[in-house]
């Protein structure tokens, strides 16, 4: 698979669906990060995909195309632009330590889900998910790195429900298992580490219900 820029292929709309944030290198070196959230059209008819610099809405014009269903061109100032990860996911550099679960990120920037790691043969390690439910083994030389969900533990005081809708107080970082049973409830006596709670996340709020 040769390199290529993750926006190569796909159209101004399936672009600006994508949601995700960028990172803009222009040719004299200034670099700009964030979504593009505008797309306009100019009086020649022409389709611009936008990333909003300030809350002037001062526009930097990033991709340009004659129509939302075309493949996009970028500008002559614009030398990159790369899709950046979410913040949500760990990066997994090696190839070897790459799980069932992760997502394999090609060297053209694209995603695709590994659902299964076996001998393929000629290289291909990595069986992952296409759209329409298509199943298909990637070369090894297509690996650019996996990105791995980070669990998603408490992030503030309060009572959270685990994975498993068992009950904990968090407080200070801290967090207490919640014991329920016909008569009572109450604290358990071992008190953990926010960070240790991997192995039970992911974690979500508990709301309090009026009777």
């Amino acid at each position: 698979m040769s390199e290529k820029p993750f926006w190569e292929g796909k159209t101004l709309m399936e672009i600006q669906n994508l949601d995700k944030r960028v990172k803009v290198t222009m040719e004299n070196g200034d670099v700009f990060i964030g979504k593009l959230v505008r797309r306009s059209r100019d009086t020649d008819g022409i389709c611009s995909l936008s990333m909003q610099l300030d809350a002037h809405r001062t526009y930097l014009h990033v991709f340009s195309a004659e129509s939302s269903d075309t493949q996009p061109i970028i500008p002559s100032y614009v030398d990159t632009v790369e899709l950046l990860d979410d913040p949500e996911y760990e990066r997994i550099d090696n190839i070897e330590d790459v799980r069932e679960g992760d997502i394999f990120v090609a060297k053209d920037g694209n995603h695709y889900p590994i659902k299964h790691i076996g001998d393929y043969g000629l290289g291909a390690t990595f069986c992952v998910s296409l759209p329409y439910g298509i199943r298909a083994w990637l070369d090894d030389s297509a690996f650019s790195y996996a990105l791995r969900p980070k669990p998603q533990l408490p992030d503030r005081d309060g009572l959270w429900f685990d994975k498993d809708d068992a009950i904990w107080q968090v407080c200070d970082h801290q967090a207490v298992p919640v014991y329920d049973d016909a008569d009572e409830w109450g604290l358990q006596r071992e008190v953990f580490s926010v960070s240790q709670l991997g192995q039970y996340a992911p974690f979500r709020p508990a709301k309090a219900v009026e009777a």
